[in-house]
């Protein structure tokens, strides 16, 4: 599997298919404080699902969002489950 990351996208293709795998989408709310973030969408391909790439994806978001200082909202479901299960990352949530 390939990892890519975007300022505002990390996903993941198979490395033979190029088939996307799963993502992590996390726009910026408001264009002029670009270290606010929401994330809007985490997605695992269903022929991928079971590997426990969502969360997989979370762990990526979560460490680029400390690099890069990021305050983040949450608006995914699954983004809101994967941050009540790990409290080592709630100094990523805006207050």
């Amino acid at each position: 599997m390939n990892w890519h990351t975007d300022p505002n996208r990390i996903w993941i293709t198979d490395e033979i298919t190029d088939t996307l795998v799963g993502e992590v989408v996390f726009p910026t709310i408001d264009k002029t404080v670009p270290d606010r973030v929401v994330v809007e969408r985490v997605f695992v391909n269903p022929d991928y699902r079971g590997q426990g790439l969502a969360g997989k994806l979370m762990e990526q978001f979560c460490n680029y969002a400390t690099e890069h200082h990021y305050q983040v909202k949450l608006m995914c479901p699954f983004a809101v489950k994967y941050f009540d299960r790990h409290p080592e990352v709630h100094h990523l949530l805006a207050k």
